[in-house]
């Protein structure tokens, strides 16, 4: 078969088509690019707010809206409050009620005051507030005390009816160093003997009424006339409260002192509880404290008649003890029976063997300020808030060492008699008996 010559159309017609494509590629590249606008973006100039909320408020919202709320200042300083005096204090005692026939210890019923009446304007003190405020944080807080009244002795002899006059924030127990009747710590320079008992505490503290009752005496006892309380600059500014209620038809009274500020005036009731001054160092002190005392005034006396120095008993046996803490009272003797001045006592746990607390017997000068037993208990020493056990009480009188062990139980007394056995009852015995 022979070939024939000359070219292949169909192979010529993609030859030339391609190159045809290839040829407006060239020229579709070879035109002049569009010209490029750049945009560049503005920020719109700040227009005012017609809305602002300041022109609102200035405008007060409108015609329409509710105005906002003011509030107007008070037109005179803060005082705090005070109720109207009332005339003569009415204090009736209630007959005494015989609980066992070989003591007959008496208690009066123990009733919710009522305030009395406002018979006139309220009196002013004349006494000027003083303002301290303690900022500082507690440091430590007291267990809480119970709540008064309670008398849960068997026999009636309890009457721990009294509020603690401090906050358990603050100290409201005893100076352990200064107990009631004690004539103070050191042997060859001794203090007066203390007919209370005292808390120290920073300058403002405040100081509560121990009960219900009226104020009988307010006053700043260094800076008004006539406002020396019963003679004696040694207590600075003090309050006296006799309290409503009181005990074997005896009126009752509490004293606090050295106070630097008095918040209550003469003739005002106050109920258990209420501020009535501000702890201080005014008058005869060492130290900021409040200085409590319970005094026992006569049955028949003048509702204003305050009693004097020597009408003082221990507050322990008045104050109600902490939860779960009880009260070791007793006497400490000699062989004749005579009451022992200024021994130390010591209490110590049965069961650790650890001394717990200590204390002093009342020392005595045979004088009209002597301070004064208990009517029931007539004891000459006191140790408070014990928590509830076996103890053992210890002195050493004369060289021998005598003890007591008693139980203390929750807010009661426990009473211990320490004095020397009797040598005529003492067992003798011979060589090879």
């Amino acid at each position: 078969m022979s070939r024939r010559n000359g070219y292949n159309f169909p192979a010529l017609i993609l030859v030339v088509v391609a190159l045809g494509g290839f040829g407006f590629l060239l020229w579709s590249n070879a035109q002049p690019a569009p010209s490029l606008r750049a945009i560049v973006p503005t920020e719109a100039l700040p227009t005012e707010n017609v809305n602002a909320w300041q022109n609102v408020l200035r405008a007060g919202f409108g015609s329409n809206s509710t105005p906002l709320p003011t509030i107007a200042p008070p037109p005179t300083q803060a005082a705090p409050p005070t109720l109207a005096r009332s005339g003569e204090i009415n204090l009736s005692p209630v007959a005494p009620v015989a609980v066992n026939a070989g003591i007959q210890p008496t208690l009066n019923a123990f009733v919710t005051p009522t305030p009395p009446p406002p018979s006139v304007a309220p009196q002013e003190t004349g006494v000027a507030v003083t303002a301290q405020v303690v900022t500082r944080p507690p440091s430590e807080w007291q267990p809480p005390p119970l709540i008064p009244p309670i008398s849960r002795d068997a026999l009636g002899r309890d009457h721990y009816w009294f509020m603690r006059p401090v906050d358990s924030n603050a100290t409201n127990f005893a100076l352990f160093s200064y107990p009631f009747g004690s004539d103070g710590p050191q042997q060859e320079n001794p203090w007066r003997v203390h007919h209370g008992i005292d808390m120290p505490n920073p300058i403002g503290q405040t100081v509560r009424a121990a009960g219900s009752g009226t104020v009988v005496w307010a006053a700043d006892g260094l800076r008004i006339e006539g406002g020396t309380f019963q003679n004696s600059p040694s207590y600075g500014n003090v309050i006296v409260i006799r309290h409503d209620f009181g005990y074997r038809g005896q009126p009752l009274f509490t004293l606090y002192a050295h106070l630097s500020g008095v918040l209550v005036a003469p003739g005002q009731f106050v109920n258990g509880g209420d501020a009535i001054g501000l702890v201080g160092n005014t008058g005869r002190v060492t130290g900021a404290h409040v200085h409590f005392e319970v005094r026992m005034g006569k049955a028949g006396d003048s509702p204003n008649t305050i009693p004097l120095y020597g009408a003082t008993v221990n507050p322990l046996l008045w104050m109600v003890p902490y939860v779960g803490r009880g009260v070791i009272a007793g006497r400490v003797s000699g062989l004749r029976g005579q009451l022992l001045d200024d021994q130390t006592i010591t209490v110590r746990d049965w069961r650790t063997g650890l001394v717990v607390d200590s204390t002093t017997s009342y020392v005595y000068y045979d004088s009209v300020n002597d301070v004064n037993a208990d009517p029931i208990w007539r004891e000459n020493f006191v140790i408070a808030d014990i928590p509830v056990g076996r103890y053992e009480v210890i002195t050493n009188i004369d060289g021998q060492r005598v003890s007591q062990i008693l139980d203390v139980s929750e807010g009661t007394t426990s009473f211990a008699e320490l004095a020397p056995p009797d040598p005529q009852s003492q067992p003798t015995t011979t060589p090879g008996g």
